[in-house]
């Protein structure tokens, strides 16, 4: 049997090969109440409703 050179290695690799599902990454979502971070600035009553408050970073 002959020696393989790595370039041909790399050739027989199939590129589709299946492979396990890799560990999700990433900042993990916060378990709030309401589904949003109440804010102690904000508006009350009926005006809430149609007032814009934008995220400012």
């Amino acid at each position: 049997m002959t020696r393989m050179s790595k370039q041909d290695k790399r050739r027989a690799i199939s590129p589709r090969r299946p492979r396990m599902p890799s560990e999700k990454t990433g900042p993990k979502k916060d378990n709030l109440p309401k589904g949003f971070k109440e804010h102690a600035n904000a508006l009350e009553g009926d005006i809430a409703t149609t007032v814009f408050i934008p995220k400012i970073k």
